[in-house]
């Protein structure tokens, strides 16, 4: 007699030969399972148990998406493969990871283990500390690595790419993606700036040595660590909390960057270069900020030939040292006075209180200069190209009203 559910009785002895079937349809009988245990080790038994619950036995391998870099989840069941399918689906913009990528050599960036990204709707893991060497050709993306000289001064790209539902880490210099994939089939999951000239040895500076073309370590960024603005030609300073310029501003209003020979803003006002860093999110920095950040540039120095340099990044000072702080700030001292945050006033003004009319029919000043708005003054970092000794990273400027607009102003 056979009870739904049960084994039909047998004659055979147990164990059974694994070359038995020992169940068959209630419907097809062809329909049949056996099980292997030729790959067991000798002399062991291993012990299958059932959970208390209905479960289906699902075969992960099948799964496209869980490939030697996927992420299984849970006991890598029809269930999982399930989870996995929906997570990818319901969080497409993920990206996690323990350890915040970093520069691990001069001329490396490292993704480490365990770093998670769903990227065309699938969901991958980093399965071991990933080293992505500038120098060699499949570490990019059109599959020919830049030398040291092509990459000064230019910001790079790491993106996760689904390369047919294996897990591919590849760097580019496109900032929307890379050769080869689309915007569906790879994500920008971090940055960095490679130094425009050479350092040189600087006693006691941390970036002493750095050759052209190194990545600077405070230029690396990812989708959790990064400005809220575009993070290219920034650096990130531990000491005032902040993401900065590597350069002087070039353009103006949307248009105003952070890039290496790009042409100084200067002729501008306090109130244009508000809005100039506003219009791309950014702000201008504040006295303690900038003391900061400008720490281990040159100091009591002005720029080589005591000119104006016209365009940023790679100069020298008069005494042949490169012009550049411990974060990797370019120009901070004796190029261009820069505008800070902070506001200053000059009472030796006569003239008396009232309204000045400032420019651009915004609105007016109330100060007592009511002539030519001069008591109401923002304050001026760093020195010029002709401030010689006074230069340095905690020169300031307290002379200057917001309206002004000189060769030697910049942001």
């Amino acid at each position: 007699m056979i009870n739904k559910g049960m084994i039909e009785k047998s004659s055979a002895a147990l164990p059974v030969s694994d070359t038995t079937a020992i169940v068959k349809g209630s419907v097809d009988a062809t329909k049949q399972v056996r099980f292997e245990v030729n790959g067991l080790t000798t002399g062991t038994t291993r012990v299958l148990t059932v959970p208390d619950k209905d479960i289906t036995i699902g075969d992960v391998s099948a799964a496209a998406a869980l490939t030697a870099n996927a992420l299984v989840v849970g006991d890598g069941g029809a269930k999982g493969v399930k989870a996995l399918a929906t997570f990818g689906a319901l969080f497409p913009v993920h990206y996690e990871r323990a350890i915040r990528p970093a520069r691990s050599a001069v001329d490396t960036v490292t993704i480490y283990d365990k770093t998670v990204i769903v990227v065309n709707g699938k969901v991958f893991t980093v399965s071991s500390d990933t080293a992505l060497e500038l120098n060699t050709n499949a570490t990019w993306d059109t599959g020919i690595a830049l030398n040291d000289a092509a990459r000064a001064g230019h910001d790079y790209y790491v993106y996760a790419c689904d390369n047919n539902g294996a897990l591919a880490l590849l760097v580019s210099a496109d900032s929307t993606y890379p050769t080869g994939y689309t915007a569906a089939t790879s994500k920008k999951i971090n940055g960095f700036h490679c130094l425009c000239m050479a350092v040189g040895t600087i006693a006691g500076h941390t970036l002493t040595t750095f050759a052209q073309g190194d990545i600077l370590p405070q230029s690396v960024w990812d989708l959790k660590h990064r400005p809220i603005c575009e993070p290219a030609g920034m650096v990130w300073s531990d000491e005032a909390q902040i993401w900065v310029d590597i350069y002087l501003a070039s353009g103006t209003g949307t248009s105003t960057v952070s890039v290496n020979g790009g042409t100084i803003s200067d002729y501008r006002n306090w109130m244009d270069f508000v809005d100039d860093f506003g219009a791309v999110k950014k702000q201008l920095l504040d006295d303690s900020e900038f003391q900061l950040i400008a720490a281990g540039s040159n100091e009591e120095t002005n720029i080589t030939g005591s000119v104006d340099p016209v365009t940023t990044g790679g100069h020298v000072d008069t005494a042949a040292r490169r012009m550049i702080s411990n974060i990797g700030c370019e120009d901070c001292c004796g190029v261009m006075w820069q505008w800070l945050r902070d506001q200053s006033f000059k009472s030796d003004y006569v003239t008396g209180w009232g309204w000045y009319d400032l420019p651009g029919a915004k609105g007016s000043l109330y100060n007592q200069d009511s002539v030519n708005g001069r008591a109401d003054v923002k304050l001026l970092a760093g020195g010029h190209w002709a401030s010689a000794a006074n230069c340095g990273s905690r020169c300031r400027n307290a002379s200057f009203y917001r309206w002004v607009m000189y060769r030697g102003l910049g942001g």
